[in-house]
């Protein structure tokens, strides 16, 4: 690689060792060359390797919680962080209002302790937060963890150089400096934060940088600062959000909005940070599904339409008929004026590229009636294919011995092949039916957790959600009412209001999104 230093050894035949860390994953490799003392090279001996795309967060706090929750859900599940009544949960995160987070109000009760030590603070390690500061006439912490009698590392706003910081203590209880990452532009000026605005800080600590130790501090995708760190201990004490240790009790409370607080037992690389921004749910499609243009319904936003195949149509209930007052009106659409009204026998509708690729974090909803739940054929709601297989696939599942036990169900590819292993969930506490306005289904995948979920009627069952590390992208437009691969399994019924987002949708605004309410602005 063209990144790794050369080394030399001590003595003609001896060996040399050169850490080096790969900066992305897949395939990688290393070149070997031998020199003499005249400076002939001998023959290049090549090593290639393959390099994963690294271990997901050790802990990961979205700040999403209901109001009123008494602690931050964590969620790998185990370091739920106690609440300071200065927390408020409930404010719009950093994607509008397909996000969520917490608020901050400045005072000593304003903080999250996770109770336990997540990070060894002497080893490699990386930390990110989404921070939207409403005060920059004091020091802030948006990350810490409690050493003996000063933090083990800080992350926030240092008023002494007017920016945004990453910096660990020299010694623990009482340090005599730190060694501090500030931010600064090419020209060496502190990059000055903006107040009420949003921005991702990731702090890195490299242990086995080729010059030495190293913290590096990002601000939104780009690197900003470095220094050296030359002393290194660890800290046993629980992770701060909001706030740090001093010997005299914790200060420097957070005053403003903090969302999607990740930790990593590793270095993040540079393309990983940049990835990081994507998590932040950003709209790619919303189709209300209230109207038709010849064979196509618009998506909100003006962005690429749906287009009906089949005997797809719009189903919009007649209007009422003033001059007899005793008929029986139509019956509502699902939401809004409209609904995709499908038979099941070749009814689809579709976009014409991939709105969200599958490679990172996405997330996928719909609202879907069905017209009966007996039957021996899944019927798919969504689905996003690959070239060979589905990305995802949410369908209805009957029972295959023909009794009630039918589920709603999550399918997914770990690659883009005909024989690629399926990974499946399965929802077992809102179970299939036909009645009411149908049920509103999501898929969230958290690229960063390593998670894929599927919500049915805003809420997240243990057995519908798991392990997933596939990253492979779409290649085909999102098929709505159909599988484009395999058995086409069409849906018969009625389908409602389809989302998709880049990043993964919070849950609570999963569960805003199940109401029956048209969210134009979401």
């Amino acid at each position: 690689m063209d990144d790794m230093e050369s080394g030399r050894v001590s003595k003609a035949g001896g060996s040399v060792s050169v850490t080096w860390a790969p900066s992305k994953w897949g395939r990688n490799w290393v070149e070997v060359v031998s020199v003499d003392k005249a400076g002939n090279a001998g023959t290049k001996a090549r090593y290639e390797f393959m390099v994963t795309e690294g271990k997901p967060a050790v802990a990961q706090w979205n700040l999403a919680d209901a109001a009123g929750s008494g602690s931050a859900h964590e969620e790998r599940g185990e370091f739920a962080a106690d609440k300071g009544s200065g927390v408020v949960f409930g404010a719009l995160g950093p994607g509008g209002k397909a996000d969520a987070a917490a608020s901050f109000d400045g005072t000593e009760n304003s903080y999250l302790d996770s109770v336990n030590t997540v990070l060894d603070t002497a080893r490699s390690f990386s930390v990110s937060a989404w921070a939207r500061p409403t005060d920059l006439s004091r020091d802030m912490t948006v990350v810490s963890q409690d050493g003996t009698g000063v933090p083990g590392f800080t992350l926030g706003y240092d008023t002494t150089v007017g920016t945004w910081a990453f910096g660990t203590s020299v010694t623990d209880v009482e340090t005599l400096g730190e060694w501090k990452a500030v931010a600064k532009s090419t020209d060496g000026q502190p990059i000055t934060p903006v107040k009420d605005a949003w921005v991702l800080l990731t702090g890195v600590y490299d242990a086995h940088a080729s010059g030495g130790p190293q913290l590096r501090l990002f601000v939104n995708k780009t690197s900003v600062g470095t220094a050296q760190r030359h002393s290194a201990w660890k800290t046993y004490g629980p992770l701060q959000i909001g706030r740090a240790l001093a010997k005299s009790g914790y200060r420097d409370h957070f005053k403003g909005d903090l969302a999607e607080v990740r930790v990593f037992d590793r270095v993040l690389p540079a393309d990983q940070v940049a990835e990081l921004m994507t998590i932040k749910p950003t709209r790619k499609g919303y189709w209300q599904l209230d109207a038709v243009d010849g064979t196509t319904s618009a998506e909100t936003g003006g962005g690429q339409a749906l287009t009906l195949a089949g005997d797809a149509r719009i189903y919009k209930p007649a209007p009422a008929d003033p001059d007899d007052p005793f008929a029986s009106p139509d019956p509502s659409a699902l939401v809004g004026a409209g609904h995709l009204l499908l038979d099941g026998e070749g009814d689809h509708a579709a976009t014409a590229a991939a709105p969200t690729n599958g490679g990172s974090s996405f997330t996928v909803t719909a609202r879907a009636q069905l017209t009966a739940i007996d039957g021996t054929v899944p019927q798919t709601v969504i689905s996003l294919p690959g070239a060979a297989a589905n990305r995802v696939q949410v369908r209805f599942r009957p029972d295959p011995d023909g009794g009630t036990d039918s589920r709603w169900e999550l399918t997914v590819a770990d690659t883009d092949s005909a024989s690629a292993p399926v990974k499946v969930f399965q929802d077992d506490q809102e179970l299939p039916d036909t009645g009411g306005s149908g049920q509103h289904l999501a898929v969230v995948y958290d690229a960063f957790a390593n998670e894929i979920r599927l919500y049915v009627e805003g809420q997240l069952a243990t057995t519908a959600y798991g392990t997933d590390n596939t990253l492979w992208s779409t290649t085909r437009g999102l098929q709505v009412g159909r599988s484009a691969l395999g058995q086409a399994e069409y849906f018969a019924g009625a389908i409602d209001e389809v989302r998709a987002y880049d990043g993964a949708v919070d849950p609570a605004v999963v569960r805003q999104m199940s109401l029956l309410t048209a969210i134009p602005d979401m």
